[in-house]
Formats: C-alpha cells, structure tokens, sequence
C-alpha cells in the first residue's frame, strides 16, 4: 500500500464493535453521502467481510446496536435454511428483510426487488440506491457491519 498524502483517504478501520470508523485525513471529502462502501459483487457471499453466517436475529441485533443508522449485514435466515436475512438498524430500531431464492436461482430481496443472481450483488445495488422495502424506503445500505475476528 502506498504511503497515505494529504487529501487522500486512509483504509477504512473498525470500531469494537465492527462498525466502519471514519478516519479521513483531510476535511476535503469527496465522497457522495448517498453511497455506501463499495461492494464487490464478484466476491462469493461466504468471502465478504459483511457476512456473518449462523447468527440470530438477537446477535444480529446486538450488533448494530452501537453502529450508525443504515448500518447492515448479512446473515443466514433463521426460518429458510436456503435463504439469507439482511439485518437493517433505521431510525425506527432494527429491520429484518428475508434475502429469498428463486426457482430460477435468482435472489430476491423483500418482494418487490427485481432478481438478483447473488446475494454480494444485491447489497452492491442498494448500496447507492433506495430500498423497496416498506418503512425504509428512505435508505440505502451504507455501512457495513464486519465480522469480529478476535
């Protein structure tokens, strides 16, 4: 990695709590506050750093807890085992969306998504646009819970 210059933003770092803490280095931001971290789509959904596997919905909770609002992750649904919940925290508390399969092998976000042919692509999507989903339709996914690796 090349040394940090004056303007330039350093690497995202994480709070405890595995919330993104913002440490740019200049007062020049140059990012769009509509846009959420960059996701890659083409990495497999178990590779991405947002993904936290067999958690409950209480654990998922737990941790949004200390981040901000439109902070998110996903985690494997508690009701289907083929299908995943996207974990929201929004100004009215926390929101559980199912990430469901199609026939077709498509992901479907809520039901009224249009199909996705992954979950990563999914969460790039709606990470700089609004979800259709009702009561946060206001939001995008903009913040990123990771995993706690300790």
């Amino acid at each position: 990695m090349s040394p940090t210059k004056e303007g330039k933003n350093r690497p995202p770092q994480r709070h405890s709590s595995g919330c993104l803490v913002n440490t740019k280095m200049s007062s020049l931001d140059h990012t769009n506050s509509n846009m959420g971290e960059r996701i890659d789509p083409s990495t497999p959904l178990e590779s991405q750093f947002w993904y936290h596997g067999a958690i409950s919905r209480t654990d998922a909770e737990s941790l949004l807890r200390l981040c901000k609002e439109a902070s998110y992750l996903v985690r494997n649904s508690e009701t289907s085992k083929n299908d995943f919940s996207l974990s929201l925290k929004s100004s009215q508390g926390f929101m559980h969306m199912k990430l469901s399969r199609t026939k077709e092998n498509k992901y479907i976000l809520g039901q009224n998504s249009g199909p996705f042919d992954s979950v990563p692509e999914i969460i790039h999507f709606y990470s700089s646009r609004k979800l259709p989903i009702k009561g946060a339709e206001h939001m995008s996914l903009l913040y990123p819970v990771a995993i706690r690796t300790l």
